[in-house]
């Protein structure tokens, strides 16, 4: 009996093993998303995963297929294991996160039978532009046959400029893309000025009393100690009654310290660790400010982005991305990462006033919408690697 010949295949990676959560869970409905929109061109989409402990959540219900094959680079033994893979499925298109744009095995798959390689960056964190030999080892390397990426994708215009300036990737091969939510239909009652009062009833406050959420992992670049600082000279300073709450949700390796800090606070009884959350949703719907304070350059900046989509003024750190998101004192506020001052003086400037709040939340709405929408990164992304299939 003969067969037709096989369906082309995109090969996507996964970097960590399924159900790693947080960023990985976005990129791979990334891949979800890219997969359903190949498969009615007769594209089969694979997603390489080092180890799968339970079923791939983002895929559920994609046309994409999951497998427990680690891809890795880092040596000949890894190398060699993946142009296996790439010989095995029949790959024709490599789709990589958080991958390196030039890597010398790169010219391996290709001769195993791979005809592009497409990077993802969503990395955060700033870069030292290289100088003298290490600039034109750079330069040298890029022109490499083979060992380039044919596109490299970057999340926003700041990691656009990383990968030109400092990474010294052509510019003809990086294209931004910005990330995107899913966004729900707009309800009145999920704008910053009507909050909902369900985090209300389970902090045991009353309805009146303004809640600041913080919504991030615990980690020292995310910059919640300073929050909690400048959230501590806002309410030292507010009317006894009229003080605002803060709700912090996530959990991480200064989870412990941010506890410690917090007890060594006067507005310890209204600052609340809530830990780890899967309704980050609802928590936002009750908030009246969400506030982002990182202090290292957020690649993009979604902590933001699903805020505004509801219709919450944002607060937010002026670096990496985040500016790209949050327009300065059209949907919130941008201040210096780390200066607890300037952050104090935002929160007070954005609670104080209701209807500054409600015409944030309102832009912020609008502006998710017409720019970030998942539809629109998805169109992007299958123009792109979709166009190495025709």
């Amino acid at each position: 009996m003969t067969t037709g010949p096989r369906p082309p295949v995109l090969l996507c990676v996964a970097n960590f093993p399924s159900g790693t959560g947080y960023a990985w869970d976005f990129i791979e409905s990334l891949y979800a998303g890219v997969a359903d929109r190949l498969a009615s061109r007769g594209v089969r989409t694979v997603v390489a995963y080092p180890g799968i402990p339970e079923p791939p959540r983002p895929l559920e219900g994609s046309a994409a297929t999951p497998i427990d094959r680690a891809f890795r680079l880092n040596g000949l033994v890894a190398v060699f294991r993946a142009c296996a893979l790439v010989r095995e499925l029949g790959v024709s298109v490599l789709y990589l996160a958080d991958r390196p744009a030039w890597h010398p095995a790169y010219a391996a798959l290709r001769l195993a039978g791979l005809h592009r390689i497409v990077v993802h960056d969503h990395t955060s964190g700033a870069r030292t532009r290289p100088t003298g030999l290490k600039r034109w080892a750079k330069r040298a390397r890029s022109v490499v046959p083979g060992m380039l990426a044919d596109r490299v994708l970057a999340v926003s215009d700041f990691v656009a400029r990383r990968k030109t300036e400092v990474d010294l990737v052509p510019s003809a091969r990086v294209e931004r893309i910005w990330n995107s939510i899913v966004i729900g239909p707009d309800r009145v009652d999920e704008r910053a000025g009507c909050s909902r009062p369900g985090l209300h009833e389970e902090l045991g406050i009353a309805s009146s009393r303004l809640i600041v959420l913080c919504a991030c992992r615990a980690s020292a670049p995310k910059g919640v100690d300073h929050l909690l600082r400048a959230f501590d000279v806002l309410w030292v300073d507010a009317p006894r009654t009229g003080r605002p709450v803060l709700a912090y949700a996530g959990d991480g390796p200064v989870l412990e310290a941010l506890r410690a800090l917090r007890e060594r606070l006067a507005a310890r009884e209204d600052i609340h660790l809530l830990g780890y959350r899967s309704d980050v949703g609802a928590l936002i719907d009750a908030a009246s400010v969400c506030v982002i304070p990182s202090v290292w350059e957020e690649a993009f900046g979604l902590a933001a982005l699903e805020p505004m989509a509801r219709g919450r003024a944002v607060i937010a750190s002026r670096g990496g991305g985040l500016p790209e998101v949050v327009l300065d004192g059209e949907t919130g506020l941008l201040v210096p990462p780390g200066d607890e001052m300037a952050l104090a003086h935002a929160l007070q400037t954005a609670l104080t006033d209701p209807a500054v709040r409600d015409r944030w939340g309102r832009a912020g709405r609008e502006r998710a919408v017409r720019l970030f929408g998942r539809r629109r990164q998805l169109d992007a992304l299958v123009r792109v690697i979709g166009g190495y299939f025709e």
